[in-house]
């Protein structure tokens, strides 16, 4: 009823979520394209192992640098501008990906996404959090994974049947439309009054609202706005050095170790490898696709329910679940490698295991923490909190990555998966332990319930 009578909050999530397209078709890129790059007598760009490896982990190299950029700015130009200045970019990369003759230039287009993309999960989370209200705010901010998630689908399906020219040329596609779209989206009216501009603010939230009846909302946010520009002079070091900050802090650290040592990561940059590895009984292109499909099912369940049970339920149960799946892979390679004799019986593992993993993970780990990321800080810290914790998930995520391929290579897949597993358990003891209820909470309440938990600390 509520998006009946409001169509533009539609508009402005599915405009905006947009962009997170091309994040998870850059994210995906390598897991149809690697196993071509590095294969000696298909290939057209001669790639070694490692530098298959360096080409899959730029986009995270490049994350950290956008984000910190993008936080200096954010509250200067908007989150509207930064928005649509990085699609023209993003364009353009994708254009050098399809006429490049060199690793190295895919490389290096890969890492300039990878910089647009530590601006965009800088930024959109901001954007997205300041836009919504409480009640659909849960939908509205993870609507943004859905997106990539379906960005990751879509290079998978197409990849195994273009070419990485044509596949490359479809795909600049994706953020012409996101500035075509986007640039008629409203501004947040969090951004517009942090600059004054109060008359502009109460158009954008009535627009937002789809009433004209905002008068209690706007003074709530100007108090809001007002109260958390006295409180800070939003340098980096208050991150750490405001209590409520740090424990936000703390919550997105957890939250985030648990979503990358649950082998995400290298779950997207290694589908086909693994699947390849598994030898399964379906071929790995097919198993490949049912992967990503059925993870974007899932998520779809959880954004329809996430606002109804909340983030902390979910993310409980997916962290417990990921624990499982994974140990069930771990076993199935493990039997590979020690009782050979009992793999003909259990082919249906390797897909079913990992199937499993990708769609409990969509419930809640896959969102959790840039849904939190959008409530947990107030407004004139969270362009730097947002840097940090990009920073800290694509370190995070370039840590697993590289200790996925050292290990298997090593020491086989079993290593690894028997690891994630392992982190997948103990991140769900923390959850359970230190991350807090956000649901149908304004972003005002979460600030002062961070604080009265800061103070009882002290």
């Amino acid at each position: 009823m509520y998006f009946k009578e409001n169509p533009w909050i539609i508009l402005v999530a599915c405009s905006g979520s947009f962009a997170a397209l091309y994040s998870g078709v850059n994210i995906g890129w390598t897991s149809p394209y690697l196993p071509y790059l590095v294969d000696p007598e298909k290939s057209h760009i001669p790639t070694t192992t490692n530098e298959g490896l360096w080409c899959a982990v730029m986009p995270l190299i490049g994350g950290p640098f956008g984000a910190f950029v993008a936080a200096l700015i954010v509250d200067k130009i908007g989150r509207k501008s930064i928005l649509l200045a990085l699609s023209p970019i993003v364009a353009v990369c994708f254009c050098v990906i399809a006429f490049a003759k060199t690793i190295l230039v895919i490389s290096l287009a890969r890492l300039v996404i990878g910089v647009t993309e530590g601006a965009l999960y800088t930024v959109l989370p901001i954007y997205l959090g300041e836009v919504a209200d409480p009640a659909t705010r849960g939908l509205i901010c993870a609507s943004f994974p859905v997106t990539a998630a379906l960005g990751t689908i879509f290079i998978n399906v197409i990849g195994p049947v273009l070419s990485i020219q044509e596949s490359s040329l479809i795909c600049i596609a994706i953020p012409l439309i996101h500035f075509i779209t986007f640039m008629w989206m409203p501004k947040s009216p969090y951004y517009e009054i942090k600059r004054n501009n109060f008359e502009s603010a109460k158009k954008n939230l009535k627009r937002l609202r789809g009433r004209t009846d905002v008068d209690k909302e706007f003074e709530e946010i100007s108090a809001a706005v007002a109260r958390q520009e006295s409180a800070s002079d939003t340098r980096f070091k208050d991150i750490l050095a405001v209590p409520s900050n740090r424990k936000g802090l703390v919550i997105y650290f957890i939250l985030s170790c648990t979503n990358k040592f649950s082998g995400k990561n290298p779950m997207m940059f290694y589908t086909t490898i693994i699947f390849n590895e598994a030898d399964g009984f379906l071929s790995p292109t097919t198993s490949v696709i049912i992967f990503y499909i059925m993870g974007l099912v899932a998520t779809v369940i959880a954004l329809l329910v996430i606002d109804k049970f909340g983030r902390r339920p979910l993310l409980l149960f997916s962290a417990v679940g990921c624990a499982f799946a994974l140990a069930s892979q771990a076993f199935y390679f493990t039997a590979q490698t020690y009782i050979p004799s009992i793999v003909t019986q259990i082919t249906w593992l390797p897909l079913v295991s990992l199937i499993g993993y990708n769609m409990i993970f969509s419930i809640g780990l896959s969102f959790g923490p840039v849904l939190l990321l959008s409530e947990l800080f107030p407004t004139t810290v969270k362009a730097k909190a947002l840097c940090v914790a990009d920073s800290v998930s694509a370190l995070l995520g370039l840590t697993s990555s590289k200790f996925f391929q050292e290990t298997s290579d090593a020491y086989g897949m079993l290593v690894p998966f028997w690891t994630f597993s392992l982190c997948a358990g103990i991140g769900s003891i923390l959850i359970y332990k230190y991350v807090i209820e956000t649901k149908g909470k304004t972003l005002e309440q979460i600030q002062l319930e961070l604080i009265g938990m800061s103070d009882k600390t002290h």
